[in-house]
């Protein structure tokens, strides 16, 4: 607790991590309070408030490049260790989704519509234009911008700051449910991903993998 206040007080005295700090809250609020139907808009929305404005103010105000905020692909290093990481969570995500599979209400809850489950090629649209699109824009703004925003002041503290954040987006939206669970076990193992290859690219990379074999299950089981 006391090194919390410690760093917690730092902060307070870092005008850009502090501006940054203000930055990040009001895109969450303009995500969360602006107006829009479920698809399209909603990646609209999100792709204005968690990607466009987060860009301008790095370029613009930051004068930074976004391979700051994980938008690369890293050096050889860093990518070994993405690649290694990005392995071991996938089986971490797996085996939590396993575990909920099985003991809990989950896979009453989990939900695919009907075309969906029906017809592949809705399926493989479905997961590479809106999931895909939904995980990238999770994966930018709090893997990305949120963790790197933290990451040399805080270290492993700026991967569970990315993941309260969005437990608290979607509890203020009220949408905590079990079709978001799978993306919640992400916001925690992708962000262990990004912290270690320097990269949100890898755990957008491993998360999409994750969804994919996830939804391809539920529909094994359906049929």
């Amino acid at each position: 607790m006391a090194y919390i206040l410690r760093k917690i007080g730092f902060l307070s005295k870092d005008s850009v991590l502090s501006m940054s700090s203000f930055v990040i809250l009001v895109c969450l609020f303009l995500s969360i309070s602006f107006p829009a139907e479920a698809g399209l808009q909603q990646i609209t929305k999100n792709l204005s408030f968690l990607i466009i404005i987060p860009i301008l103010y790095i370029k613009l105000i930051l004068k930074k490049d976004l391979r700051s905020y994980g938008l690369n692909i890293s050096e050889k290093n860093n990518r070994k260790a993405g690649i290694f990481w990005a392995i071991a969570m996938l089986f971490v995500s797996l085996l939590i989704i396993y575990l909920l599979l099985n003991y809990t209400e989950f896979k009453k809850s989990y939900g695919l519509a009907a075309y969906i489950v029906e017809n592949f090629w809705i399926f493989m649209a479905y997961e590479l234009i809106l999931v895909n699109a939904l995980l990238f824009i999770q994966s930018f703004f709090y893997q990305g911008f949120i963790l790197f925003t933290y990451f040399e002041k805080l270290g492993y503290w700026s991967i569970l700051i990315q993941f309260f954040l969005y437990l608290m987006f979607v509890l203020i939206l009220g949408n905590f449910s079990w079709q978001l669970a799978p993306f919640i076990i992400l916001s925690l193992t992708g962000g262990w991903v990004a912290y270690k290859s320097r990269s949100f690219i890898y755990s957008y990379i491993m998360g999409l993998l994750f969804i994919i074999i996830l939804d391809s299950y539920i529909i094994y089981t359906i049929k």
